[in-house]
């Protein structure tokens, strides 16, 4: 009965995220729906009020580090950079091919989550990479829908533990440092990312061939540069720089992103960037709400033997657990969300002897939910940001291209990874 139960509060989760239905007037956004799933899971007893401040131990220093992570970001976003930066690409890409465009896309999209976040990435690019379209390309949903793609598949495996939330909990978990993570990752990303980039210019090879950029207006709207943009991106630049010394000199990586939030939010006060309230409210408290209620589901999940099946699935040897893990990952992420697939993983992989199985298991998490929307919340935040641009992406659209990338990027990177070992 107790694995009913605390299947049901999964689903129920998850479902909830998903469909985003108003009910009672409510809207329930993933936020919402982890609390419902709590709440579930507190009533039938699964869960106790010791489980959660456990969890609140092992997750306050990843989410610290993500809600400094989207300050940053927010100040940087309020300065015009991205913008500014939109307006370069388009002026070029009125003279160049639009697989020229497409290619500075893909690798805008494949850096900026790797230096940010890929929430937070999804967030500030989709809108700016959809806008940038409709000016080059008119009102062509097609070569639209082929750069929004590029948005989301170009992230892929996160090279860096501050790429991806989830990948910063299940680190820090497992105790592996940035500079450990960074070693192996980095090249798996960057191996995948060119395969990925290989599978895009094949699969929308003649969408970018029969496209024409659009003449340039004859009065372009000029976006002059901020005072205080060099000195805010300079500040982000620097923090991203400091984490493999930080990490060397075993400082803390949270203490490090704590500090660049401060002296971000010191820039905006002292060149009247935005008022303080808008540049914290760039933080998604949504998300974060959502990552501690899906890791409570996790621990729940443990507790009826959820991690017992997965350990005895991955009892393999030497490549074959590898492989083992980074398959079932990839598929257990675009059933129920890679959030509490990656929970799971960390609880049932022992990676004090070897990081390799749980840095596998992370791998498929990354790519897996290529396979369905419900995969990721950074795939959810781009399809319901594509639908209120009006571009729409059915489901059998998501899979067919998403398997198409899936496949030879996650063999290629397990691949990779195995090799490095």
């Amino acid at each position: 009965m107790d694995q009913v139960i605390a299947g049901a509060a999964l689903a129920v989760t998850v479902g909830l995220a998903v469909l985003r239905p108003t009910i009672l007037g409510v809207r329930f956004t993933p936020g919402y729906a982890a609390l419902v799933g709590v709440a579930m899971l507190l009533g039938a007893g699964l869960l106790t009020p010791a489980q959660m401040l456990d969890a609140a131990r092992v997750q306050w220093r990843p989410l610290v580090t993500l809600t400094s992570i989207m300050t940053i970001t927010g100040v940087v976003h309020e300065v015009g950079a991205f913008d500014r930066l939109a307006a370069v690409i388009e002026a070029r890409a009125r003279t160049r091919s639009a697989a020229h465009t497409f290619t500075v896309v893909f690798a805008l999209s494949a850096i900026t989550p790797a230096l940010l976040n890929n929430d937070a990435a999804i967030l500030i690019l989709t809108p700016l990479v959809v806008a940038l379209t409709r000016r080059l390309y008119a009102r062509d949903t097609d070569i639209a829908r082929a750069f929004g793609f590029a948005v989301f598949l170009a992230a892929g495996v996160a090279p860096f533990v501050v790429s991806n939330p989830m990948n910063m909990i299940v680190a820090e978990g497992a105790g592996i440092g940035f500079n450990a993570y960074a070693r192996v990752m980095l090249p798996v990303s960057v191996a995948g990312a060119l395969i990925t980039y290989g599978v895009m210019r094949i699969v929308f090879a003649r969408v970018l061939r029969e496209a024409v950029a659009a003449p340039a207006p004859p009065n372009p709207t000029t976006i002059h540069r901020h005072a205080a943009e060099r000195p805010a991106v300079a500040l982000m630049v620097i923090v991203f720089a400091a984490y493999p010394f930080a990490a060397w000199a075993r400082v803390e990586i949270w203490s490090v992103a704590a500090a660049g939030a401060l002296a971000s939010l010191v820039l905006c006060r002292a060149y009247r960037i935005a008022p303080l309230r808008r540049a914290v409210a760039h933080v998604s408290i949504d998300i974060l709400v959502f990552l501690w209620g899906i890791f409570l589901v996790a621990l729940a999940l443990r507790g009826v033997g959820a991690v017992d099946h997965l350990r005895a699935l991955y009892d393999v040897d030497g490549g074959a657990r590898l492989a083992a893990i980074g398959v079932t990952s990839a598929l257990g992420s675009a059933l129920i969300d890679n959030h509490p697939m990656a929970l799971l993983n960390l609880m049932a992989i022992d990676a004090s002897s070897d990081p390799r199985p749980i840095l596998a298991a992370l791998v498929g998490g990354d790519i897996g939910p290529r396979l369905l929307p419900i995969g990721s919340l950074a795939g959810l935040l781009w399809i319901d940001l594509l639908r209120r641009a009006g571009i729409d992406v059915g489901v059998a659209r998501f899979v067919r291209v998403g398997t198409l990338a899936l496949l030879p990027t996650l063999a290629g990177s397990l691949a990779l990874l195995w090799l490095l070992g």
